[in-house]
């Protein structure tokens, strides 16, 4: 993959409330992408805080969390017009076909991650909802 850093210095939120899943997701972005610009959280409630303090090229999200998942960040961001074109990639160990069609279908991520993942397959996933998403 040819990444022309300049366009792709990316500022990406990671929302994970296992620590050592959002250290791989990070490291693993960094080593593709050293310009992006990575911040964490590990719960709904501090990705709120976040990004209302905040402007991010996209949201990466696990599903299932405690004290709120994935799918209810993505139905608040959706609820603000500010955030609405912010593309939303969803991460879930969930394998089943019907889980994945219900992601897209019902609440309209932009892409969908299952772990374990690669690097390249995160990055090339996270740049393509972007690209989609300013189209």
């Amino acid at each position: 993959m040819n990444i022309d850093y300049l366009n792709e210095a990316w500022k990406i939120l990671i929302v994970d409330d296992v620590q050592v899943h959002r250290f791989l997701m990070k490291s693993g972005l960094g080593r593709i992408n050293p310009l992006m610009e990575i911040t964490e959280a590990k719960s709904c409630a501090e990705a709120t805080t976040l990004l209302e303090q905040g402007k991010y090229d996209a949201v990466v999200s696990d599903w299932n969390m405690p004290g709120g998942d994935g799918s209810q960040l993505l139905a608040w961001m959706r609820q603000r017009p500010h955030f609405r074109r912010v593309p939303f990639v969803m991460i879930s160990g969930n394998r089943d076909s019907e889980d994945i069609i219900d992601a897209f279908m019902k609440l309209r991520v932009d892409a969908y991650v299952v772990k374990p993942f690669t690097p390249q397959d995160f990055y090339t996933k996270i740049k393509l909802a972007i690209e989609n998403r300013r189209s």
